[in-house]
C-alpha cells in the first residue's frame, strides 16, 4: 500500500487535540475527539490492506496478527512497564492495587471493559488514572478479532456485497451507540459494540464507498468540508454531550472526508508539511505515554496545571514519545517486520503473558513497595470508603441514591414513603444531598425523613441531565409535592453557576406553596482525593500542602447563595464556614475520620457534625 503523507498528519491532527486537552486546555472541549479520527484512520489502513492481500490470495491471519504485535505489542509493553515502577515508587497503596489491574487489562487488551466495570460515581477523577487511556486500544484489538473473519467471509461468498456487508456492520453498531448513550453512558463510550462504527467508517472508505467525485470543485470542496467538521467537533462537542453517537459523527465523517478526498488536494498538501508529519510518526507513542506523564504529575501537585505546568507536560510527553519511536518502535520495526509469524506470535505470547504476571505482582504487593506508617496506612484505607457497610448505610446507593451504572431505578415506595404520624421532611439533590440524608435523620428521629437523590442532579425547576435525574426531581417538586407528600425540603447539590437563577425560582415556588425550604450550600473540594492529599502530606513529615489544594470555587458559590437565601428569608447551611471556621479547614472529623474521603463528598462522621451544627 503507498504511504500517504496526508494521512501522517491527519494523525497529528488527532493527537495534538488529545495532548493539549488532558494537558489542561480545556477551552477547546472537544478534544477527546482524536480518538475518534485514530479509528476511522485505523479502518481506512486496515481494510485496505486486508482486502488486497485477500483478492491476491497473499492474505493470513497468522501474518495480520504477527503485523499487529510488531506494531503494538513494543510501545505498550515498554509502557506499562514504566507505569508499573513509577507507581511502586510514586504512589500510595490505594493507588497501586487499580493501577496493576489496570496494567494487566491494558495488556490482555480489555481495558476497555475494566474501565467500563469499575466506573462508579465514587470512583475517583479520573485525571489521576495513568492508564485510562489505553481503553481505546481495548476497543481496536477486539474489533480486529472478528472483522478480518468478517471480510475473508464475504470475500469468498459474497464478494460483490463487500462494502454493504461493512455497511450494514457499521450502521448497526450506530444504532447500539444511540441506545447505550441512552440507557447506559458508560457502556456507550466503552464498549467495542457502541465504537465499531468508527473503524466501518474507514473500512467503507477503503472498500470504495465513499464515491467518485467528477467535478474539481468538489474534489477540492469535500476535504475542505472534513476539516471543517473535525474543527466544529473540537470546538462544539463537550464532555457531557451525547457521545459517541451521534456527536462522534462529525469527527468521523470529517476524517473520512479528508481520507476519501484529500490526496493531493489543499487540504492533503496542508497535512502533508513535515512537522505534522513528524508529530503523525510518533502519535502512537505520543498517545501511550502522555497521559502517564501527566497523570504521575498531577498525582504529586494536584489536579489543576498552571500553563507553564501545561506547556512543560506537553514538551515532556513529546520527547518521551520521539525517544519511544526512535529506540522502541523503529528498531523493532526493521527488525521483525518481515520475520517468521510463528516465532514472532510465540515471543509476543510470552510478553503477554510476563506482562499480565507483572501486572498481578504489583496489584497484590500494592502494600509492600512502600514502608508506611500505621496513621498513614488508616489515612489512606478511607480512599476506599465506597462499598464499605458504613457508606452503604449512609447513601443507600441503588435504591434512594441512583447513579447512571445503577442496576435498578429509584424506589420511590420505599425511600418516599409518607408517615401519617411524624412530620415528613424530604432531602433532595444529588450525591452531596445523598451525604447528608442519614445525617439528617439520625439527628431528627422524630421526623420522617425521605431521601430524593441522583448522581450529578442539583435539586432546581428546569434541572439538566439524564432522564433518571430529571424524571426524580421533576416528580419531588410536581407531584409528590402538589399531594403533600412532604411538610418540608432540604435542597442540596454540587452547585454551579448554572443553577443559581434556578435555586432562587425554585425556592421562591417552594414558598409560594408554603412548604418549608432549607438550602445547604457547597461542600469543600480539594484538588484531588482527600485521603492521599492528606496521607502524602504525613509521609513529607509535614512538608505535604493540603491548605494549598483546597479549590476556592465553591467558597465563592456558598458566599454568592448565603447572600441570596438571606435575601429569600430562607434558612441557609454554610458548610464552607463549619468546616473550615475563621478559613481553616479541619482535616478530621470526630473520631480522627479524614473529612473527606475523595475530592469532596463526606464520610458518616463529617456529615453529622456538619448538620449537627447546621440550622435545619
Amino acid at each position: 500500500m503507498l504511504h500517504r503523507n496526508d494521512i501522517d498528519g491527519l494523525r497529528a491532527v488527532a493527537i495534538l487535540p488529545i495532548l493539549l486537552f488532558h494537558a489542561g486546555l480545556t477551552q477547546m472541549s472537544g478534544g477527546f475527539i482524536g480518538v475518534d479520527i485514530f479509528f476511522v484512520i485505523s479502518g481506512f489502513l486496515i481494510t485496505s490492506i486486508i482486502v488486497r492481500e485477500a483478492k491476491t490470495g497473499a492474505f493470513s491471519l497468522a501474518t495480520f496478527y504477527k503485523r499487529r504485535v510488531v506494531r503494538i505489542f513494543p510501545a505498550l509493553f515498554v509502557t506499562l512497564a514504566l507505569v508499573l515502577l513509577a507507581g511502586c515508587l510514586l504512589m500510595l497503596p490505594s493507588e497501586v492495587a487499580p493501577l496493576g489491574e489496570s496494567a494487566a487489562a491494558a495488556g490482555g487488551f480489555v481495558s476497555n471493559i475494566y474501565f467500563w466495570k469499575t466506573a462508579d460515581y465514587f470512583a475517583g477523577s479520573a485525571d489521576l488514572k495513568p492508564l485510562l487511556h489505553t481503553w481505546s486500544l481495548g476497543v481496536e484489538e477486539q474489533f480486529y478479532i472478528f472483522y478480518p473473519l468478517m471480510i475473508m467471509f464475504v470475500l469468498r461468498f459474497l464478494k460483490r456485497w463487500l462494502a454493504l456487508a461493512i455497511g450494514l456492520v457499521t450502521l448497526g453498531s450506530f444504532a447500539v451507540s444511540l441506545v447505550l448513550v441512552a440507557i447506559g453512558p458508560n457502556a456507550a463510550f466503552y464498549l467495542l459494540p457502541s465504537r465499531a462504527w468508527e473503524l466501518g467508517i474507514g473500512g467503507l472508505v477503503a472498500v470504495g464507498a465513499f464515491p467518485a467525485l467528477r467535478g474539481a470543485w468538489l474534489r477540492a470542496l469535500a476535504p475542505l468540508l472534513g476539516a471543517v467538521l473535525i474543527a466544529a467537533g473540537l470546538a462544539f462537542i463537550r464532555a457531557d454531550s451525547p457521545f459517541p453517537a451521534p456527536w462522534a459523527l462529525l469527527p468521523c465523517l470529517g476524517a473520512a472526508l479528508i481520507i476519501a478526498y484529500g490526496e493531493g488536494s489543499f487540504v492533503g498538501r496542508a497535512l502533508s508539511i513535515q512537522p505534522l508529519r513528524w508529530i503523525g510518526a510518533i502519535s502512537y507513542s505520543l498517545y501511550l505515554l502522555h497521559w502517564p506523564i501527566i497523570a504521575f504529575y498531577r498525582l504529586q501537585t494536584g489536579i489543576s496545571l498552571t500553563p507553564v505546568e501545561s506547556s512543560c507536560l506537553v514538551a515532556a510527553s513529546i520527547a518521551a514519545a520521539a525517544l519511544s519511536y526512535y529506540l522502541v518502535e523503529q528498531p523493532v520495526l526493521r527488525r521483525f517486520r518481515s520475520g517468521p509469524a510463528g516465532k514472532i506470535l510465540g515471543v509476543g505470547t510470552v510478553a503477554l503473558a510476563a506482562g499480565l504476571a507483572a501486572s498481578a505482582v504489583v496489584a497484590v504487593n500494592a502494600d509492600n513497595w512502600r514502608t508506611y506508617t500505621p496513621e498513614a496506612k488508616r489515612i489512606m484505607s478511607y480512599a476506599r470508603y465506597v462499598g464499605t457497610e458504613e457508606h452503604t448505610y449512609q447513601y443507600r446507593p441503588d435504591r434512594c441514591f441512583i447513579e447512571s451504572t445503577s442496576r435498578r431505578g429509584f424506589d420511590r415506595a420505599f425511600c418516599l414513603k409518607h408517615s401519617p404520624d411524624k412530620p415528613n421532611l424530604v432531602v433532595l439533590g444529588d450525591s452531596h444531598a445523598a451525604q447528608y440524608w442519614r445525617a439528617i435523620a439520625l439527628r431528627f428521629p422524630d421526623k420522617n425523613v425521605m431521601q430524593a437523590t441522583a448522581s450529578g442532579c442539583r435539586p432546581t425547576l428546569h434541572t439538566q441531565g439524564e432522564k433518571r435525574c430529571t424524571d426524580l426531581v421533576g416528580y419531588v417538586l410536581g407531584d409528590f409535592l402538589a399531594r403533600g407528600g412532604a411538610d418540608a425540603v432540604v435542597l442540596s447539590g454540587r452547585w454551579k453557576d448554572s443553577d443559581v437563577a434556578n435555586l432562587v425560582e425554585t425556592v421562591r415556588f417552594l414558598k409560594s406553596k408554603h412548604i418549608p425550604v432549607t438550602v445547604i450550600g457547597p461542600t469543600v473540594e480539594y484538588d484531588g482525593e482527600f485521603p492521599e492529599i492528606l496521607a502524602r502530606a504525613l509521609l513529607q513529615d509535614g512538608r505535604g500542602s493540603v491548605s494549598t489544594l483546597r479549590l476556592t470555587q465553591p467558597k465563592t458559590m456558598d458566599e454568592k447563595l448565603g447572600a441570596l437565601m438571606k435575601a429569600e428569608g430562607v434558612p441557609y447551611v454554610s458548610e464552607q464556614n463549619i468546616e473550615c471556621p475563621a478559613d481553616r479547614c479541619m482535616a478530621f472529623a470526630p473520631g480522627e475520620v479524614p473529612f473527606h474521603f475523595d475530592y469532596g463528598h463526606m464520610p458518616l462522621s463529617a456529615a453529622r457534625y456538619v448538620i449537627s451544627r447546621a440550622n435545619i
